[in-house]
């Protein structure tokens, strides 16, 4: 128990060192006097600072400010309680005191806190902690020195913002010189930049016609570049004649499905057409009308054809077609389909001499298959198929 009783002495002796470095600052103390919220007699304030300060005999004073006490408001009959416990703590009677102080404490409800966190308000608690400390309960005496520093950090809080205030007060008038001063020169520079910029806009007009012609040539060049390489793009791909797809892709995407189906074990085929009789056709009619021909067969397999399916032009008058995800079955039903829309078209001549003239064509399927290993084995498997329609009679599907 002795040590914690010199644990708390030890605190205290801190304490007051920090307090009495504390109450050498009169200057801060009138400062926030000025703040309070509510009004304190003059005479109760200097019995106070005697108080704080310890100095002569408030005795007299007091009982001549006793009589007055119904006319105080609450802060003042705080402040007459705290110095009547500082007389009673003189004589010796720490109860009466304690009790005193207690009861100004109970007012602090009612009371504006930076008031209270003002040196002469919350001198009380250094009040308390020397009865305590004389009573010997260290523990109290500790507690109350401890609030008297916190209300102490927080008025050194607010000191500081009214010390800041008057230096801005006392400042204003050389800033708004200044500034002043700082507008006039503004104003001049903005003159000698108003002519700089008029001299630079008329520059800088000149530079953007330039710009924009320069840039709206550079425009219709990369526009023309780009229509160029989108024809040789298009054109690398198909057949200048018909717009199917060309041999070169043909090939390449027959290569990557075949590739495809093989791992995912789905199936794949193929078809290959040649057009019946095109030799004849273009002997007897010419080479516009079986390039026109050659054009409506095409047209009548994009309509017969599904999306997926890939359909090219690989020479001649020989088509050829990859049809994923089809069986055999399903592969010469679609070979039906378009043999049959061919045969039914009827071809009209500009010549209105010569009569009008049907076409037929012969189709091989294929379907991938053990034998049909890679795509060129699968591709020649429907080449030898549409070889045996040939041979068969032609228009119609073999496998």
């Amino acid at each position: 128990m002795s040590n914690l009783h010199s644990y708390y002495l030890l605190l205290l002796f801190f304490f007051s060192t920090n307090i009495e470095a504390s109450q050498q600052e009169p200057s801060e103390s009138k400062l926030l006097t000025q703040q309070q919220t509510l009004p304190v007699d003059d005479r109760i304030i200097d019995l106070v600072e005697k108080v704080r300060k310890k100095e002569g005999d408030i005795t007299t004073i007091f009982q001549r400010l006793q009589s007055q006490e119904s006319t105080f408001n609450i802060a003042e009959k705080y402040l007459m309680l705290m110095i009547s416990a500082y007389i009673h703590k003189q004589e010796g009677a720490l109860a009466l005191s304690v009790t005193e102080l207690t009861q100004a404490l109970s007012f602090e409800e009612r009371m504006d806190t930076a008031q209270l966190n003002t040196e002469n308000f919350s001198h009380i608690h250094l009040l308390l902690a020397e009865i305590y400390q004389i009573q010997g309960q260290y523990k109290l005496a500790y507690d109350e020195k401890k609030h008297y520093l916190e209300k102490r950090k927080k008025n050194r809080s607010v000191l500081q913002k009214i010390r800041l205030a008057s230096l801005n007060e006392k400042y204003a008038t050389d800033l708004k010189i200044k500034e002043n001063e700082l507008l006039e020169n503004e104003q001049k520079l903005k003159s000698l930049q108003l002519a700089e910029a008029t001299k630079r806009r008329e520059s800088q007009q000149r530079n953007l016609a330039i710009l924009m012609v320069t840039a709206l040539i550079i425009l219709v060049l990369l526009i023309r570049q780009l229509k160029i390489r989108a024809t040789l793009k298009y054109l690398a791909k198909t057949d200048s004649l018909t717009g199917l797809y060309n041999r070169r892709v043909l090939f390449t995407q027959g290569v990557l499905l075949l590739q495809e189906h093989q791992q995912r074990q789905i199936p794949l085929s193929v078809m290959m057409l040649d057009i019946d009789h095109f030799k004849y056709i273009n002997d007897t009619y010419g080479h516009d009308v079986g390039d026109k021909v050659i054009i409506a067969v095409a047209n009548l397999g994009k309509e017969t054809l599904r999306a997926k399916d890939i359909f090219s032009r690989i020479g001649g008058e020989e088509y050829a077609i990859i049809l994923p995800h089809t069986e055999l079955k399903e592969a010469k039903a679609i070979a039906e389909r378009l043999r049959e829309k061919v045969q039914q078209h009827v071809f009209e001549l500009e010549d209105k001499t010569t009569e009008n003239f049907n076409v037929t064509i012969s189709i091989g399927v294929a379907t991938l298959s053990s034998e049909n290993t890679d795509f060129d084995q699968l591709l020649h498997a429907a080449d030898e198929a549409m070889y045996r329609a040939k041979t068969s009679g032609r228009n119609q599907v073999c496998q």
